[in-house]
């Protein structure tokens, strides 16, 4: 199962059991929290391999949804262009 999938399971076992102004603060810390994670994953370069902070920069790049098209982008591919 792919983690949207059961993300989206899991919110609407538990939105339904939550107070409308809880769903409305914890869709709001979600919305925050995912900015805030986009941001620090655009200025922070990969960690070497090996790294103890290589988990923490995954969960960043994860939550704030950095799948290739930040510019760090090619920390983690190299990219090969040809010119003509």
């Amino acid at each position: 199962m792919d983690p949207t999938t059961l993300l989206a399971s899991l919110l609407s076992y538990v939105l339904p059991m939550l107070p409308a102004k809880w769903a409305a603060d914890v869709a709001s810390l979600g919305i925050v929290l995912a900015g805030t994670c986009a941001i620090a994953a655009r200025h922070w370069p990969r960690p070497k391999d090996g790294s103890k902070w290589l988990w923490l920069y995954s969960l960043v790049n994860a939550i704030g949804q950095n799948a290739g098209h930040a510019t760090n982008a090619d920390d983690v591919a190299t990219k090969t262009t040809t010119h003509n």
